[in-house]
């Protein structure tokens, strides 16, 4: 059996609505075997341990789970002035990395490059990148005769109605299954306890998401993600997009991608640019 944990970096608002607002946003899904589970998730435990001691004083080890590692902070590490909390943050992702490639995952997702002075929907989009990370993820258990479910980080109560009910309606429509392979609707959890969904996060946030605005978004001093993204932290640093870029080959790698009826290659990190069109394989480039 496996399981797609999706998790997403960056919102819906246009992207020049504040020094804050982002310009781009990332779901990503991640596939792990069900077997991996158990060890996946001891391993991630053990990687928090490692390289932030501090923050597990005094707690059970299985309560360690409860305290997230957010791609925020990540981040904020990798711009600081200290050496040290930069070399934490780059040798943490590339453990991360090293943590999901042992365990045989893979990923899928979406990417937007949003256009300034618009917004996106929040339900439309979220709605189509699961319906279209679905149909991946069905296409990879069918290859492997397989079953699975989604498990989708909970937003909103409304929301995730909303795109459960998008597949749910695609899934027992008369006109047949395009998702065979799913046992059911995907399922909305909070983060604390799922290592899949913390990884998910961490991966989106650290990793695909300045990989992406460091690709095809201009530094604008006004906004506070791409300064952050293309600012060099000091002498003999690099900034956030090239060190997450420094992963790109790695991360594109661990996609999940196949060639449909017609021969054109489906799957993968898919990016839309509102702006200048570009195509998604930029996403990766050196």
């Amino acid at each position: 059996m496996q399981f797609c944990y999706l998790d997403e970096a960056g919102g819906c608002e246009p992207p020049d609505l504040s020094p804050a607002a982002t310009p781009a946003m990332v779901i990503l899904g991640l596939v792990v075997n069900a077997a991996s589970i158990p060890l996946l998730t001891r391993d991630f435990l053990a990687l928090k341990r490692q390289y932030f001691p501090n923050r597990f004083d005094g707690r059970r080890a299985l309560d360690h789970i409860l305290v997230e590692i957010k791609g925020s902070e990540i981040l904020q590490m990798t711009r600081s002035d200290s050496r040290n909390k930069r070399r934490v943050a780059t040798r943490f992702r590339g453990a991360l990395l090293d943590l999901v490639e042992a365990h045989g995952c893979r990923l899928l997702g979406r990417v937007w490059i949003k256009e300034p002075g618009r917004s996106m929907s929040p339900d439309g989009s979220y709605c189509s990148a699961v319906q279209l990370i679905t149909t991946h993820f069905n296409q990879y258990m069918q290859v492997r005769s397989d079953i699975g479910m989604v498990i989708a980080d909970s937003r909103q109560s409304h929301t995730n109605r909303r795109v459960a009910h998008s597949i749910f309606t695609q899934k027992w429509r008369s006109a047949g299954d395009p998702y065979p392979a799913l046992r059911d609707v995907p399922l909305f959890a909070c983060s604390d306890n799922h290592a899949g969904l913390q990884i998910a996060d961490l991966i989106a946030s650290t990793l695909v998401f300045p990989m992406a605005i460091g690709a095809y978004c201009a530094r604008d001093p006004r906004n506070a993600h791409t300064a952050a993204v293309n600012r060099y932290a000091g002498i003999g640093s690099e900034t956030i997009g090239e060190s997450a870029r420094r992963s790109a080959e790695r991360i594109k790698d661990l996609q999940f991608r196949y060639r449909d009826e017609m021969g054109h290659w489906r799957g993968g990190i898919t990016v839309s640019d509102a702006i200048g069109k570009r195509p998604g394989s930029l996403l990766f480039a050196p």
